[in-house]
């Protein structure tokens, strides 16, 4: 007796049942992604079991299916999932990176000036002052370059 083809909700194909993961999900995108239209949640397919939301637990049948990118996912909806509003985390890391040598260094200074050693404790406290332009700088035009890029991102859309 032969089997009836499922469709996977992300690639929107008919596949045979060995070739899918869950009723509604076949193997090959068990690594895209899925949002559930009740809680929003966005989760990996394979977390999905037979079309139930992993966090609220709704069984969604809207279809609304994220792939990877792929080449078998060429027929269903396919998105990037990187969120708009947030910035690279390398950005926050170069200047907290930045003050705590600042403040490593001006304390260092401090402890040298207390131990009579005035010129390298200057040198210090100066060296110190450097190293926090120059992590608060890169941190500034990566984000400036991150502003370039969504901004052109948006213009590109909005031409299409």
């Amino acid at each position: 007796m032969s089997e009836m083809p499922n469709t996977c909700v992300i690639c929107k194909t008919q596949k045979h049942p060995d070739l899918m993961l869950f009723s509604d999900t076949c193997k090959a995108c068990s690594n895209g992604f899925r949002r559930c239209s009740d809680c929003q949640n966005n989760s990996v397919a394979s977390t999905w079991e037979d079309g139930a939301c992993p966090r609220c637990t709704v069984k969604s049948t809207s279809g609304m299916a994220y792939g990877d990118n792929d080449s078998h996912m060429t027929h269903g909806e396919v998105t990037d999932l990187r969120a708009t509003n947030s910035k690279p985390q390398i950005i926050g890391t170069l200047s907290t990176l930045g003050w705590m040598l600042f403040a490593l260094m001006v304390l260092s200074g401090i402890i040298a000036l207390g131990s009579e050693m005035g010129v390298l404790g200057i040198a210090l406290i100066v060296s110190g002052v450097f190293q926090l332009s120059i992590f608060l700088g890169f941190s500034a035009i990566i984000d400036q370059l991150y502003k370039i890029n969504v901004n052109t991102a948006k213009s590109d859309k909005n031409d299409s």
